[in-house]
């Protein structure tokens, strides 16, 4: 059909047939993906010139346009390889950016955005380490420092002319931290001390290298560069020094210092320590100090005397407007995630809690909230937040801390913070803030906080604002990590595998106490050590071990007798029996997502029916160690918090919708460039979905998973359906049919 006619032919059917929907930011299509790395922790910038400048986070490069301040994102969806991003150079004469990783492997992002991908230790004979952690330009070359030596690169080849391994004093492997050029000399920063070669000999002989390794050089190097011909090498706890002359000349400022970084431009030495900024001119040493400046990590100067600066929690920085300002694109800004949770249509990324020895880990109280497409960061003043939860009422929202208790946000704005001192929480070692809470849940008698370490692990904040507190004879119940409450009004606590692991169910209004093992007939848990738990839409309580998940039927009788798992077999073999799982959570459908340490696992319903494995091998997950699992109910987006990064991808399963006025369908219209299935949204439970012509004839007839269903854009014998307006009719359980939307189809 011709396209202009097909066009004309659409609009007029929409105006007979007006949508029953418009979509919001947060509709992607089924099977689709998103990556949301952090950019607040900036490790590495680089320029390009005066046009555009490339920010370093963990897991993306961020793109700032100098001509309009716009920001754009590279990330494995639109071409990266590696994993977790070291260092990266711009090369100013093939206008390509170079992207070093932790694995070993680097990538080159040529001038017309094409990626390609290098692994220079991959066909070799190489044990331990094969990190880079940093790229330095010389000339035609960039020369990639890694733990095992420096791979040199011929960028506008794209081809590696040669590696420099094994350059200890004897030929034996060394570290090589960063290089530096200056004439027709190589400088490298090692984990012992400095070596320098010419450029004329052969660099990959170990005994053509000069050594400076003495006296206070006889340690790692933390940083070198060359600035007004002088090259400058930064020691640890020691100070910076200065080459003269063939000797190291200790130098009179920020001496017992310690260093991130040295770098240079063309009228200063720039020295980044991990509390401030530093730039040496003329041996004047002068101080940038800017309440955003918090960690800084990297500092460059471009052609205009700009700043540029690498923070280490406000993201790239720079002075380019005469004032420190922060580029930030759209983003979660925890760069690590403990809990992810779904909450009144939000999402919730936390990255606080402990460490395997109990200790807190420190992290500043950020909470990333998605919604609607878009991330933001809400701040509170307490550190290591654990968890968020739901008041009785809509005017009330929990916060949790690992060591300051309970924060309690009022719609009024009002906020009252529940520790040791107007509450029951306890503090396990005063006078230190040790409150520490790691899991909240809210049912009909009010809020459950579990206090870790506490006497009394197990609190209940009345919607009266009164408490009421728990505790139990077994040791381990003393230390709850997790928590949820099953259709009963049961509570199930995960306790700490460190310190004896197992379930405590603890029923309020029954007072009844369950301590669930690996006992048989008392629990028959495939292992004490939990690491998950979630009740499923029948009320069914699923449990996660390291030696795979397991599910009890019969929640309401946990106290009558013996109660042991029910550990479904496929194939022959307990599920998921040799993983450790991490992270349990249950879309629409009923469908089971489990988080392991080798990717993620769909199952069906009873967890007898394998239907996806996902992995950083097969999809753009960013590791296979998955740490939490999170679904949006509203559509169907399930989150997962990976070691490496958060990333998210569309299935098609929702959370059913009873009224039918929420039905949405996505793509629509549907274009001859789309390829994939056309999401259906917001139907009843499991109800039949049927999509006709405008004629009526039926088209395609298929069950919803939950409140979703999907399309191929296919009649029944599987060809593709011609341009029209087609009609979705659902058909609930009860018989009750409705039209529930339009969509269309441009072919």
């Amino acid at each position: 059909m011709n396209g202009k006619f097909a066009a004309k032919r659409l609009i007029a059917l929409l105006l007979l047939f007006p949508p029953l929907l418009l979509f919001g930011q947060e509709d992607i299509a089924i099977g689709t993906w998103r990556l949301h790395p952090s950019y607040n922790n900036i490790s590495h910038v680089a320029l390009q010139g005066t046009k555009r400048v490339f920010a370093a986070a963990a897991h993306g490069i961020m793109v700032v346009n100098r001509e309009d301040n716009s920001i754009e994102t590279y990330t494995r969806l639109n071409g990266l390889q590696g994993s977790a991003i070291t260092s990266i150079a711009f090369h100013e004469s093939t206008s390509s950016l170079l992207i070093a990783y932790g694995d070993g492997k680097f990538d080159v992002l040529d001038s017309e955005n094409n990626v390609v991908s290098f692994d220079p230790a991959a066909n070799t004979m190489l044990n331990g380490s094969r990190r880079i952690n940093s790229i330095a330009i010389n000339k035609e070359n960039a020369l990639l420092a890694a733990d095992y030596g420096v791979v040199v690169f011929d960028v506008g080849r794209k081809q590696i002319k040669e590696t420099w391994r094994d350059l200890g004093v004897t030929g034996e492997p060394l570290k090589i931290i960063q290089s530096a050029s200056r004439d027709d000399s190589i400088f490298l920063a090692t984990s012992n001390g400095v070596i320098a070669g010419s450029q004329s000999a052969n660099l990959q002989d170990f005994s053509n290298w000069k050594r400076f390794n003495a006296n206070n050089f006889n340690t790692e190097i933390s940083s070198i560069t060359v600035f007004d011909g002088y090259v400058f090498a930064a020691i640890n706890n020691d100070g910076i020094y200065r080459l003269e002359n063939g000797r190291w000349v200790l130098q009179n400022f920020l001496q017992g210092g310690t260093f991130v970084s040295l770098n240079s431009s063309d009228n200063s030495l720039i020295v980044v320590q991990p509390d401030d900024l530093w730039l040496i001119s003329q041996n004047i040493l002068a101080g940038i100090a800017d309440p955003l400046i918090v960690r800084p990590g990297f500092a460059v100067i471009d052609g205009q005397g700009k700043l540029w600066i690498g923070d280490g929690v406000n993201g790239l920085l720079s002075d380019m407007t005469g004032t420190i300002a922060s580029f930030l694109p759209n983003s979660p800004a925890n760069e690590e995630t403990t809990n992810i949770s779904y909450q009144r249509g939000k999402i919730f990324n936390l990255s606080g809690g402990f460490d395997q020895t109990g200790a807190p880990l420190r992290r500043l109280g950020s909470i990333d909230i998605f919604e609607d497409g878009s991330w933001s960061t809400k701040q509170t003043a307490m550190f290591d937040v654990t968890d968020v939860a739901a008041g009785s009422s809509d005017n009330e929202t929990y916060i949790s801390s690992f060591g300051y208790g309970v924060e309690m946000h009022q719609s009024d704005g009002t906020t009252t913070i529940f520790d040791e001192s107007n509450s029951p929480l306890i503090n396990v070692n005063p006078p230190g803030r040790f409150v520490n809470i790691t899991a909240m849940n809210s049912t009909a008698h009010g809020l459950w906080v579990a206090n870790y370490g506490a006497n009394k692990p197990l609190h209940l904040l009345k919607a009266d604002h009164t408490w009421e507190s728990f505790s139990f004879q077994t040791n381990a119940s003393r230390f709850p990590i997790e928590m949820v409450a099953d259709f009963n009004g049961s509570i199930w606590m995960i306790l700490d595998p460190g310190h004896g692991g197992g379930i405590i169910v603890f029923n309020k209004d029954k007072n009844g106490i369950a301590y669930l093992t690996d006992e048989a007939g008392r629990g028959g848990l495939p292992s004490r050590n939990i690491w998950s738990i979630e009740i499923d839409r029948d009320g069914i309580v699923w449990v996660g071990t390291d030696l795979g998940a397991c599910y009890f039927i019969n929640p309401a009788g946990i106290f009558d007798g013996p109660a042991d798992a029910i550990k479904p077999i496929i194939d022959g073999r307990f599920l998921l029996r040799d993983d450790k799982v991490t992270a349990i959570a249950v879309d629409g459908g009923n469908r089971k997502w489990f988080g392991t340490e080798r990717g993620v696992w769909l199952y069906g319903p009873g967890g007898d029916e394998a239907l996806e494995n996902k992995t950083a091998a097969n999809s753009p997950l960013p590791s296979d160690v998955i740490v939490d699992i999170a679904i949006s109910d509203r559509s169907g987006e399930v989150f997962f918090a990976t070691a490496e990064g958060l990333a998210s991808y569309r299935a098609g399963a929702t959370k059913e919708d009873v009224s039918f006025h929420s039905v949405k369908v996505f793509p629509n219209p549907v274009l001859s460039t789309f390829v994939g299935t056309v999401g259906i949204s917001g139907t009843p439970a499991d109800a039949i979905i049927k999509i006709t012509d405008i004629s009526g004839k039926l088209v395609w007839e298929t069950r919803a998973s939950g409140g979703t269903a999907t399309w191929n854009v296919q009649d029944n014998k599987g060809r593709r359906v011609p341009t029209g307006i087609y009609i979705v009719f659902t058909v609930s359980p009860d018989g009750n049919e409705k039209v529930a939307s339009k969509i269309a189809v441009v072919d």
